[in-house]
């Protein structure tokens, strides 16, 4: 028996997708001729891709069929694909054209995943959109473009450094100043280093400690997209207006803005942290308590010195980056979906008071229901296999 799913439209609905595995099944994934079309409006790609890896890591029957009039595009150029990036390095599975007279054939893309292991980053890599890949269970799960050359296991936080130096140098428009364009890349630097050094150390291992073996992927996705930004209103007949002396109306503008998503294959936040198995009995409130803790870790290190020197889970920083650089979170891991925003003319929720003795302003370590986005309890969602985070961020 066939399952043929069409991407990405087959893989977009929040449906318990995974969860309705057959094992009986044959899967086929399908990337229709207007592929590029319909993923360029897709805002969860990071999503999707979570689906195909814990299908991936429950069957061994997957096939990926290409049409052949984009097919050499693809694999020409993997790395500007992400979800077809990851199609291409899953386990097990066989790829196969689709001539024009509907006949398939079976091809090898291992040249196709060559480029994917050797890709580095080029000064236009934000131009669009760019995946580094790294492909742990087929042993390239350490690409020089973010590790050392010495073969360390630990992330060269210069390689990131400078990966955040050409994005700031693509972001051609204006900052309000030099010195706001400094902290503005220090807050890149942290939002990205942390969140790719969290699937370092929590997403390429089983619960038992031993590697993933199947389908075992860690992505660092970039991409341009836009986005609706609430600019404030002020009524006319009104001087010196602001907050606090004038009803706030908004009117949406589109804007650019960056995308920054980070996902991982492994056993997930809530295993990770408790270093038991998630199972249908555990409470979806015991799961969500588990994200925040994990969120709470270094929450007392509020001095900002080391906070890119420990190792792991640094999620508060980047809370604290996000509100410096006015952007939007969505962690989803397991069955909870954890979100909060920061981004201009929103609702700043759980934010530390003015008259804080330790961190007055700063954002408290809680997220919201991304479902709901106005409530801290939670609701269940699809489990999905391993961790994703996205980010966006307005471009000045």
């Amino acid at each position: 028996m066939d399952e043929k799913i069409v991407l990405p439209q087959g893989l977009k609905a929040p449906s318990d997708f995974v969860g309705l595995y057959k094992s009986s099944a044959r899967y086929i994934f399908q990337v229709p001729i207007d592929y590029v079309d319909k993923i360029e409006n897709d805002v969860s790609e990071v999503i999707i891709i979570q689906r195909v890896i814990s299908l991936a890591q429950k069957t061994n029957q997957i096939e990926v069929w290409w049409p052949i009039s984009i097919a050499n595009r693809v694999f020409n150029s993997p790395t500007i694909f992400p979800l077809l990036a990851v199609l291409l390095c899953i386990d097990l599975a066989l790829h196969k054209v689709v001539e024009e007279d509907g006949k398939t054939k079976e091809i090898d893309v291992e040249e196709s995943r060559q480029r994917i292991y050797k890709f580095m980053p080029k000064a236009d890599l934000f131009s669009d959109v760019q995946i580094i890949l790294c492909a742990d269970s087929r042993g390239h799960g350490r690409p020089q473009s973010l590790y050392s050359k010495t073969g360390s296991t630990s992330i060269a936080k210069d390689k990131f450094e400078s990966i955040v130096d050409r994005l700031m140098t693509s972001l051609s428009t204006g900052m309000p100043s030099a010195k706001h364009a400094i902290k503005f890349s220090q807050a890149m630097g942290i939002i990205v280093a942390e969140l790719f050094e969290n699937t370092d150390l929590h997403g390429r291992l089983e619960l038992n400690g031993t590697p993933v073996k199947k389908s075992g992927l860690r992505g660092l996705i970039f991409k341009r997209i836009e986005i609706e930004k609430n600019i404030p209103v002020v009524p006319d007949g009104i001087e010196n207006a602001t907050m606090e002396n004038t009803f706030r109306k908004f009117r949406k503008q589109k804007v650019g803005a960056l995308e920054i998503s980070i996902f991982d294959s492994g056993i997930g936040f809530y295993s990770s942290f408790t270093k038991t198995s998630l199972l249908e009995s555990t409470k979806i409130e015991d799961e969500w308590e588990v994200m925040h803790r994990c969120l709470k870790r270094h929450y007392d290190d509020i001095s900002g010195v080391k906070a890119v020197s420990h190792r792991g889970m640094g999620l508060y920083e980047v809370l604290r980056a996000l509100k410096f650089v006015n952007g939007m979170i969505e962690v989803r891991s397991g069955r909870v979906f954890g979100f909060r925003t920061f981004l201009p003319g929103e609702i700043e929720f759980l934010i530390e008071s003015s008259e804080s003795d330790s961190r007055p302003g700063m954002p408290k370590p809680l997220l919201l229901d991304g479902n709901r986005r106005v409530s801290r309890s939670p609701t269940p969602n699809e489990y999905l296999n391993g961790s994703s985070v996205r980010v966006v961020i307005p471009i000045y």
